[in-house]
């Protein structure tokens, strides 16, 4: 719809005939009709202007993204998302923000497995998982499901043991595995098993104060 109407054929609708009483009369009433047309007219320009759809527009009006028929119908549980195409790349959609560190793997830490946003090289999906492995073992073997049903390999670990004693500055943290070169005995090994679905580490000393936390990145069995 065009907002806009022809004043100048009205003004040719409504030329009067001189002397003619009758002509008058119709043309009174040629009067009224043509500006009823024209009250109409500024009516149908006005709601045209109301429902942006001047200069040959229409069918649209849209100001909200959310309005569009290719989009969400609503934000609603979408906040801090970010806009991507669908997988059929037949429409827009909000999707989780890409999370940061180790080049984009991580999500927020959690003892669930979750999948991050990313793949390995060979398309398929990278999870991850973090593993509350407790106390160090004393001078031996200690190992904990890591309740990773099909694992199939891990590309990459976060681990950290922490001193539990004193309570305050000053306590000890080891990334795992920690190599010594000066004392053998002081290393600690860390181990993940795949068949037999545990974690396990070593000490050659006794770490039992030590609490270890594990993430694991890792694909499963295709």
């Amino acid at each position: 719809m065009t907002c806009s109407f022809n004043l100048e054929y009205f003004r040719s609708q409504v030329t009067p005939v001189p002397g003619d009483p009758s002509a008058m009369e119709l043309f009174q009433q040629q009067v009224e009709g043509y500006l009823t047309r024209l009250v109409d007219a500024i009516n149908d320009a006005i709601t045209c202007i109301d429902e942006n759809c001047c200069n040959g527009g229409g069918g649209g009006g849209v100001t909200e993204f959310t309005e569009l028929t290719d989009t969400p119908a609503n934000y609603a549980g979408s906040g801090g998302e970010f806009v991507a195409v669908n997988a059929g790349a037949t429409a827009l959609e909000f999707v989780a923000a890409p999370s940061g560190g180790s080049g984009g793997l991580h999500k927020d830490y959690s003892t669930s497995e979750q999948a991050t946003d990313r793949t390995w090289i060979d398309g398929r999906t990278i999870y991850q998982k973090t593993i509350d492995f407790g106390l160090l073992p004393n001078a031996t073997l200690k190992s904990v499901a890591h309740g990773i049903s099909n694992l199939d390999f891990t590309i990459a670990w976060e681990a950290v043991a922490a001193d539990t004693t004193g309570g305050g500055a000053g306590n000890t943290e080891y990334p795992l595995p920690a190599s010594n070169t000066a004392s053998l005995p002081n290393q600690i090994q860390l181990q993940i098993n795949t068949t037999g679905a545990t974690i396990n580490i070593r000490t050659g000393s006794n770490r039992s104060s030590y609490y270890a936390y594990i993430t694991l990145f890792y694909v499963k069995v295709p």
